[in-house]
């Protein structure tokens, strides 16, 4: 069983710009608030659009399906002091059916009333970078790595408390303590055993510039594969990177979304693809199971560039006039009994991040992939790996 540990060979945070992150939008960026990448493919597990304000009820929902926006009712009378404590603004960038659920819950729990904006990350993020101290949010959740490690970059988040920190699995924790990861994902490979064999299967996503596997795989120039451009840059070099991505684009089938991989896969139209855990296993749970499905997933058996675990963040703005309620939030949300079974139970499929808790939708338990040790920090600045993308002409 692999074991994360806390190691933290990288130190790179995000000095760029708001320019920077919206300089290259690519087509699969896998920052919205629909949680698809864009997919329209994919069953959604939220409602997505445009940036709009909702405003959470108390429910007694724990958050396993969708939650639908509603205006907030008075704090539950059995929350003492609750009608004392303000009622928070969140921006967020994950699904945004996740995010309901959690915050419903979290007003169940506490009577503190939340306020929602939900969005593209990016976006968000760039917006809060332009309100600065006038910003009227308090936390801000994302659904990459890179958007948190931009506000961090940028000074505008503040610490989180270290007791919140510590419930959460430490292996995935920025090495700033600037933000907090809530939820993760997985790179993967999806397979089509009538095509191809998981014995068959590259042993290294690196392998995929030999002209053997030309035509054999599928990938999307999404936010996580910026993320693994990013990890690439930092462990093999700019150069080597760069080579890679040629060979990426020679033999790969740009499929642009990572549920249009997952689709092309399962309909045998390609043997494989690169993309992230959840999309298969939301599919999969739709249809009543792993086993209604033809086509297979698999994780590596060795840490490699195509296993890298990518955090989900939470972070609190320095700008926030209620950071006591905040800080609240942040530690329901990572606690083991709090928004942790919120995650594990809800159809996004993502991983609780908590040590001892274990996804409902049947996924392959954190504590047993064999991800590379890797700083959350190095995934803060995408914006070289995007500029290397564009590079390599992968559009």
């Amino acid at each position: 069983m692999f074991m994360f540990a806390r190691h933290h060979p990288f130190r790179r945070l995000a000095a760029a710009g708001a320019a920077a992150i919206l300089a290259v939008s690519l087509a699969a960026c896998g920052s919205g608030a629909s949680g698809s990448d864009g997919d329209s493919s994919t069953p959604n597990p939220g409602s997505s659009g445009s940036a709009v304000d909702q405003t959470t009820a108390a429910s007694t929902g724990g958050g396993s399906g969708p939650a639908t926006a509603a205006s907030s009712g008075s704090p539950s009378p059995s929350q003492d002091g609750a009608a004392d404590k303000a009622p928070l603004t969140i921006y967020t960038g994950q699904h945004e059916a996740l995010v309901q659920a959690l915050t419903d819950a979290f007003t169940a729990d506490t009577g503190i009333t939340v306020n929602l904006r939900a969005g593209d990350d990016a976006e968000l993020a760039n917006q809060l970078i332009e309100e600065g101290d006038a910003t009227p949010a308090d936390l801000f959740l994302s659904e990459e790595p890179s958007p948190m490690g931009l506000l961090d970059g940028k000074g505008l988040l503040a610490a989180v408390d270290t007791s919140t920190l510590d419930e959460v699995d430490p292996a995935l924790v920025p090495s700033s303590g600037n933000w907090m990861p809530y939820a993760a994902r997985s790179r993967v490979i999806y397979y089509n055993p009538n095509l191809i064999t998981v014995d068959e299967l590259p042993h290294s996503i690196m392998d995929l510039t030999d002209p053997q596997w030309k035509g054999k795989f599928g990938y999307a120039p999404s936010g996580a594969f910026a993320a693994t451009v990013s990890y690439l840059i930092n462990t093999i070099g700019e150069d080597k990177t760069l080579s890679w991505l040629e060979g990426i684009k020679a033999n790969g089938v740009n499929e642009q979304t990572n549920g249009k991989i997952r689709d092309a896969v399962e309909a045998g139209q390609i043997p494989f693809g690169l993309s992230n855990h959840y999309y298969w296993w939301i599919l999969a749970n739709s249809k009543g199971g792993p086993d209604k499905l033809t086509s297979k997933i698999y994780y590596f058996d060795h840490p490699d560039a195509g296993s890298l675990v990518m955090a989900s963040g939470a972070g609190i703005l320095k700008a926030s006039k209620h950071q006591s309620e905040a800080q609240q939030f942040l530690a329901w949300l990572g606690s083991a009994d709090g928004g942790q079974q919120v995650i594990a139970g809800n159809q996004a499929a993502q991983y609780p991040v908590a040590p001892g808790v274990t996804s409902k939708a049947g996924l392959q338990p954190l504590s047993e992939l064999h991800a590379p040790d890797v700083d959350q920090s190095v995934f803060a600045d995408t914006a070289a790996a995007k500029d290397l993308i564009i590079k390599a002409g992968i559009a």
